[in-house]
């Protein structure tokens, strides 16, 4: 009895350890977990703080342009209006608007010193002598010449699986191309 006793404790005793084994590596597993979530937040933080910081600093500078420049172009086989704000602490600001068959598309660039730091493309299907239908439009947030982030609402090129967002960078140089293609004069 003794013997069956005692073997019996030594199996809960057994027992009890790898149950406190197999908890501690569950508790291990889930703070792994909850770090790397913590991680991915902090990493959708950022992101929005950078749009966020970008945004209102966009739209800071937007207010304060009075003296646009105001052009007209048809590189692209179509009427193209611009409008180029240059302010004096080495920021511009880009703006394109065209309207085509039905679809009514506007482009915004927003640059620092040169480098684009926010970039908008917006497709509103608009007919003629009619409101807008149907809108489209993408955000796009860089920093140091990557794409950080972008926001997109509405239907149109974010829904085809081989859109590359990336685009928005050979956008924006052959609009600069394009920019310093017209004449002052």
């Amino acid at each position: 009895m003794k013997k069956i006793l005692l073997t019996f404790i030594i199996l809960i005793s057994l027992t009890a350890c790898e149950s406190k084994k197999s908890n501690s590596t569950e508790k291990k597993i889930a703070e792994s977990e909850i770090e790397e979530q913590k991680v991915e937040l902090t990493e959708r933080e950022k992101e929005e703080k950078l749009r966020e910081q970008i945004n209102t600093e966009y739209l800071a500078e937007l207010s304060k342009c009075s003296q646009n420049k105001i052009a007209v172009t048809d590189f692209n086989g179509k009427t193209e209006f611009w409008k180029i704000c240059e302010t004096e602490n080495g920021k511009r600001i880009i703006q394109i608007e065209s309207h085509e068959k039905t679809d009514f598309y506007e482009e915004v660039y927003y640059e620092k010193n040169g480098e684009l730091i926010y970039a908008e493309e917006s497709i509103k299907y608009m007919p003629i002598n009619h409101y807008i239908l149907q809108t489209w439009t993408c955000q796009f947030y860089a920093e140091k010449g990557k794409l950080i982030s972008l926001m997109s609402l509405g239907h149109g090129k974010t829904e085809n699986d081989e859109w590359n967002p990336e685009i928005i960078f050979e956008m924006y140089k052959k609009r600069i191309t394009e920019l310093n293609k017209i004449t002052e004069e």
